[in-house]
């Protein structure tokens, strides 16, 4: 039984130590930046593009013992008939780094910041392009290329982790006892072996 209690105890901890840790990276990674700067609000509409140009050039960290020079693309586009032009923002995630660019970029490599840019201006930043976008209602300064956290995103991210969670606390409460009862059942016919040799001593 001490054998069998011991693996249960390292499989738990492993168990636990994995939801933990998914609970962790899905709320840092999923729900705090989505509930930082919530996009549910917005909703689609068309955007026409009515100019664009890059922007940055200062230094920016790029990870460790790495710095480089930052890329933005700036891209203003028109929506709804409005009069004056709102900033078009490709992602939540560039929403979270800049809140002057379109395309933000901070990388090692210069020449392949620079293709991402110029493969994202040909595609939305000529102008009289149009294409689908989100906007808030509340605020038409800035709009949406795309949304990539939506109340899915959250409810996947913290589900499938619960989940786990879930299945490691009923593993506990449960284990113990069927351990219990499994040495239980071993230890009777040995009882009953000992009883009926002092019997037939007797």
């Amino acid at each position: 039984m001490a054998d069998d209690w011991e693996m249960a105890q390292k499989c738990g901890g492993f168990v636990a130590l994995v939801s933990v840790a998914a609970l962790i990276l899905t709320g840092a990674l999923v729900v705090h930046p989505m509930l930082q700067g919530s996009t549910l609000s917005y909703r689609p509409t068309a955007c026409t593009t009515a100019y664009s140009y890059t922007d940055g050039g200062e230094t920016c960290h790029c990870g460790k013992n790495c710095k480089s020079v930052a890329r933005c693309l700036v891209v203003m586009v028109m929506i709804n008939n409005s009069s004056s032009p709102a900033l078009l923002v490709q992602s939540e995630e560039v929403l979270r780094v800049s809140d002057e660019c379109s395309l933000y970029y901070c990388l090692r490599d210069r020449d392949y910041m620079d293709r991402l840019l110029e493969e994202f201006q040909d595609t939305y930043g000529q102008q009289g392009q149009t294409y689908p976008c989100l906007y808030n209602p509340q605020d038409t300064q800035k709009v949406l290329l795309e949304r990539i956290y939506d109340e899915w995103s959250i409810f996947h991210a913290l589900f499938w982790a619960g989940l786990i969670f879930v299945l490691f606390c009923c593993c506990c409460l449960c284990v113990p006892g069927g351990l219990a009862r499994r040495q239980q059942v071993k230890t009777q016919p040995a009882q009953q072996t000992f009883i009926a040799n002092e019997s037939g001593l007797g």
